[in-house]
């Protein structure tokens, strides 16, 4: 049975017996009775819904905070690779060089190389023995009589050892040139090596980081969808909460105007209650009237001119 207002509640205790208003009232007893349980009911889910939030909200605080971590972690692994990633590309040019160095060396080399085997060719006496040569030819030339054609012929001779030993000279500068060039050679394989050691290295650490990486921001995505479905998740419980606060409202105020009606219903009964007794009294006093009892008391007097609100007045002072 819906409720109505409260002239509507006057108009039908008015009308009715005090029977039928106390049908009335249990049905809004039951009404009151059914209005708690579901304020109740409603408080108890709310209850839940508010550990289940708090549990909720912790969880995700949780989640944050290892996020942040990991995009800490993330951010300090991208700046160590891009400090790595500078430092290959430095030393693979520095290498590139290395390498353009060890061509125009090998170049140089090869030409020398050639030159010393076409000197070689040329000169096959040690310089030593064109020196002992020479020196010998001079100390002849020096210290005994020569024939005209002795003497040409000896300087002749002199002139072609001097040219044979210039020769011989240039040919052992240029060795030692090429031994020079081998030398530094050498020296830039070992460099060159030693340059693509460190890049492999370095390449290595690269794609472990990487590895790493991916690893860090599997777990990144991973953890952010548990943030989302947990913040749904809040959501959803926080909207009920929001629904259930508001159906609260609405049940209080429900029971707030099922108690007036009850309450004023309880009063129209006394009120009519408290009419037929005056009614009774009065009646008593009337029939004295009549059969010319002219002495009243002071109580009779009072029935006699009173109404149902004086006495309910009374009865409030009281």
């Amino acid at each position: 049975m819906k409720p109505g207002s409260v002239e509507e509640d006057h108009m039908v205790a008015a009308g009715a017996e005090i029977g039928d208003a106390q049908v009335i009232l249990d049905e809004l007893s039951n009404q009151i009775t059914e209005t708690r349980n579901q304020i109740k009911e409603l408080k108890r889910e709310k209850a839940i819904l508010i550990s289940d939030l708090r549990d909720l909200r912790k969880q995700r605080r949780k989640l944050i905070d290892q996020l942040k971590e990991l995009r800490s972690e993330l951010k300090e692994i991208n700046n160590k690779r891009r400090t790595l990633v500078e430092e290959v590309r430095s030393l693979r040019r520095e290498r590139r060089e290395k390498i353009n160095q060890l061509k125009a060396l090998m170049n140089i080399a090869r030409e020398k190389k050639n030159l010393l085997q076409s000197m070689d060719k040329e000169v096959r006496i040690p310089i030593s023995a064109i020196r002992r040569e020479i020196e010998r030819l001079e100390w002849i030339q020096q210290t005994r009589v020569l024939t005209v054609d002795e003497e040409e012929r000896i300087i002749k001779k002199i002139q072609e050892l001097e040219e044979l030993l210039e020769k011989a000279l240039k040919a052992r500068e240029e060795k030692k040139q090429y031994l020079e060039l081998r030398a530094e050679l050498t020296s830039l394989r070992l460099q060159i090596n030693d340059l693509t050691s460190k890049i492999k290295k370095i390449s290595e650490e690269i794609s472990s980081i990487d590895e790493k990486r991916n690893m860090l921001r599997d777990r990144i995505n991973e953890l952010s969808s548990k943030v989302d479905e947990l913040s749904k998740e809040i959501n959803a419980r926080q909207e009920r909460l929001d629904e259930i606060s508001k159906e609260i409202s609405e049940l209080v105020n429900r029971l707030n105007s099922l108690r007036d009606r009850y309450q004023s219903i309880i009063k129209e009964i006394e009120r009519k209650k408290i009419l037929k007794i005056l009614e009774e009294k009065k009646r008593i006093v009337e029939e004295k009237l009549k059969q010319g009892k002219r002495r009243l008391t002071l109580e009779e007097i009072m029935v006699l001119y009173s109404d149902v609100d004086d006495i309910l007045g009374e009865n409030r002072d009281e």
